[in-house]
């Protein structure tokens, strides 16, 4: 799955937000406050000196029909 973050210099609407992402074609979340420190858990960044290529899909994964 894909996550996005976002930051901003001014508080963001997260409630306007979540109910944007639920009602989408593909649904998502919106995780913020203590919920999303729970998610992160211990987990850390990746940068750019870590970064590791993502593996090739299945074949046929980006197929049609």
């Amino acid at each position: 799955g894909n996550a996005v973050l976002i930051a901003a210099h001014h508080p963001v609407d997260t409630a306007a937000l979540a109910r944007l992402t639920a009602a989408d074609a593909f649904p998502a979340r919106v995780e913020h406050g203590p919920a999303l420190r729970e998610f992160i858990g211990t987990a850390e960044a990746v940068g750019d000196e870590d970064a590791v290529p993502s593996p090739e899909p299945p074949g046929g994964t980006f197929g049609v029909g």
